[in-house]
């Protein structure tokens, strides 16, 4: 496997009592291994948390789904406290004693301070053809630090505020309002293939957010 089999964002930050949905992405060759989300600093002796063969249970604080068809498994933790601040890894099982499971880590912090990026709403949907804006909120200490807008799993999809760029067949516009606190990201002339995983990626921070593109008839 390649130094980048397993990815994911590198620091993300949550209110306390919030929910965080973090997407980990894996390689082809990874869709029929078992997934699984830990907790420690040292791999070595992390604890894992939850197992995409593991029994589902609404009432879990942490859940996980993987989705072959994307490369990728998302894990979701939920009503988050402070203590549950501190490194986690996403991982996937390898299943031999010769070679070691494939990882990535992540810092969660977990935070009463709402002056910590945030994203307005995890989830936008779009239409086909139309358009979607995703909002990114910040306090003061972020101010001058730079803004950028991510494809998940993916740095060198990274576009700057104040640049206009294109996503698939449509275009950007990322804008920051620094008076505000507010990192906005309209995309317009949705395509199907436009639909994911992205990242507001405000100074060190990734906030997850999923953009759902539908073809407007059925919804």
């Amino acid at each position: 496997a390649g130094a980048d089999a397993v990815s994911t964002l590198r620091e993300t930050s949550v209110l306390r009592g919030a929910s965080v949905t973090i997407p980990c992405h894996y390689e082809d060759n990874y869709k029929t291994n078992v997934k699984f989300w830990c907790s420690g600093y040292y791999w070595t002796s992390c604890k894992p948390l939850k197992r995409t063969d593991s029994p589902i249970r609404e009432s879990d604080k942490v859940s996980i789904s993987d989705d072959p068809a994307q490369g990728l498994f998302t894990v979701t933790m939920r009503r988050l406290e402070t203590g549950d601040s501190g490194w986690y890894w996403c991982a996937v099982e390898i299943g031999d004693k010769w070679t070691h499971d494939d990882r990535a880590s992540l810092y969660l912090k977990v935070t009463e301070d709402a002056g910590v990026p945030y994203v307005v709403n995890a989830t936008v949907t779009g239409q086909i053809g139309g358009e979607v804006s995703v909002q990114c909120r910040y306090g003061h200490p972020y101010r001058s630090r730079q803004k950028q807008r991510c494809r998940s799993g993916d740095w060198s999809s990274c576009q700057t505020a104040g640049s206009p760029g294109t996503a698939g067949h449509g275009s950007v516009l990322i804008t920051d309002h620094t008076a505000e606190g507010l990192f906005s990201v309209t995309v317009s002339g949705l395509w199907p293939e436009d639909q994911g995983w992205y990242w507001c990626d405000i100074g060190d921070q990734q906030l997850p957010v999923y953009l759902s593109v539908t073809n407007g008839k059925d919804e």
